[in-house]
């Protein structure tokens, strides 16, 4: 610390007070140290010039209970050599190595990892940590620091990576019969296999309107040029559509919080629903009124059978955040007019409210298929009416593996 501050003005002293005193002892001391604190304060002002660290995932998707490896990769892509550099980075709390006795970071639920190394001129280091994977959830990776200095020890530099990596741990699913749903016909006669469907993106043509007709087949354009109301028909299809509506909220008022054990019981619920659908080969698609990190929209993902549509809802599931963003029923009612005639629409609900169930009242006066998951033990028949309601089972949500 004192070289670091008082080099300069002790090699000026040395040097004027040796010239003054003709002591060239003292006149080539305060020389060298001249020399060696310029030297020293170079060296580490481009210590971590052209010094790249990145990260390596090969996979930033898992299951609960697998391992992610993180590899580190520090490049020195100069002639100068580094003798000590030093990598700090802030890691996940439930993600950091269980073997490794990591302090706080500065930021809440993450660890500080710190390791040092050293690099010669245009030389690589690398190093990998096995992430445990122990829940579902959205986990960042970072922001690190690089300290770097001069060979002698006396000067250091430090420089922030703004890089951020994410990481999405998958929600755990769990058979259908486990949470007391038939495993064939989960939602009773109203799947019906050999049923056939129309699909509202195959257009036919128009005839006229019946009674019964929702309004939504109302080809309002055909109607103003004829003066009859006139209905849209559609081309059949035998693919069946589940559209699951996760509802995040787990208390009436979002100032009251949540409950976080029901909500990692409803993700569960929708998981398993979202996965059964997709191996019966049916289209499966997403509502839910939380949205994913960085995100500032819920999540809608329209039904499909692509190969990617399950991963694609257990990622959007598996990043959810707690804090919704609108009631469920707003934004069923908003999505409304996109679900295909004849399909499920599959409620994970904790608490029912009014507006909630207007809508799903509403959308079963439209031949819709509607079924309420619970996940608890309260009548909502007096808001329901007639529409079915299944409960599900506790036991399962909370001691039952994953299904990878």
């Amino acid at each position: 610390m004192f070289l670091r501050n008082s080099w300069l003005p002790l090699g000026i002293v040395l040097v004027v007070g040796g010239v003054l005193a003709q002591l060239s002892p003292a006149v080539a001391l305060g020389v060298f140290v001249l020399l060696a604190g310029w030297l020293a304060k170079a060296w580490a002002d481009r210590s971590l010039d052209h010094v790249e660290l990145q990260r390596h995932l090969p996979e930033s998707r898992a299951f609960p209970g697998e391992e992610i490896r993180l590899t580190y990769r520090l490049t020195n892509h100069k002639v100068i050599p580094l003798p000590r550099i030093e990598v700090r980075d802030s890691l996940p709390e439930l993600l950091s190595p269980p073997d490794l006795d990591l302090p706080p970071a500065g930021a809440p639920n993450a660890n500080a990892y710190t390791h040092r190394t050293h690099l010669s001129w245009y030389e690589r280091a690398s190093w990998s940590l096995d992430l445990p994977c122990p829940e579902r959830g959205y986990y960042r990776l970072g922001p690190a620091r690089l300290r770097s200095g001069d060979g002698f020890g006396i000067f250091s530099k430090q420089r922030d990576e703004t890089t951020i990596d994410g990481i999405i741990v998958y929600p755990r699913t769990v058979p259908l019969e486990d949470l007391g749903l038939p495993a064939a016909r989960p939602f009773g006669e109203i799947r019906g296999r050999e049923r056939i469907f129309e699909d509202p993106m195959r257009f036919a043509g128009l005839r006229d309107y019946e009674p019964g007709d929702s309004l939504r087949r109302i080809d309002w354009k055909a109607t103003a040029r004829r003066g009859d109301l006139q209905s849209r028909i559609y081309e059949p299809s035998t693919t069946h559509h589940i559209i699951v509506g996760l509802n995040v909220d787990t208390l009436e008022h979002s100032w009251q919080g949540f409950l976080p054990e029901m909500l990692e019981a409803n993700i569960v619920v929708a998981a398993s629903v979202a996965r059964w659908a997709h191996e019966d080969r049916q289209a499966v698609g997403l509502l839910a009124n939380g949205s994913l990190p960085e995100s500032d929209r819920p999540i809608s993902i329209a039904p499909g059978r692509s190969p990617d549509q399950l991963l694609r809802i257990l990622e959007a599931l598996g990043g959810i955040r707690p804090m919704t963003l609108e009631p469920l029923s707003e934004l069923i009612e908003r999505e409304s007019h996109r679900l295909p005639l004849g399909s499920t629409l599959a409620v994970v609900t904790a608490l029912m409210t009014e507006p909630l169930a207007a809508v799903l009242r509403r959308l079963r006066g439209e031949r819709q298929q509607v079924v309420v998951l619970s996940m608890v033990d309260e009548d909502w028949a007096g808001l329901l009416g007639d529409l079915p309601v299944q409960r599900m089972k506790h036991e399962a949500l909370l001691t039952a593996e994953a299904k990878v």
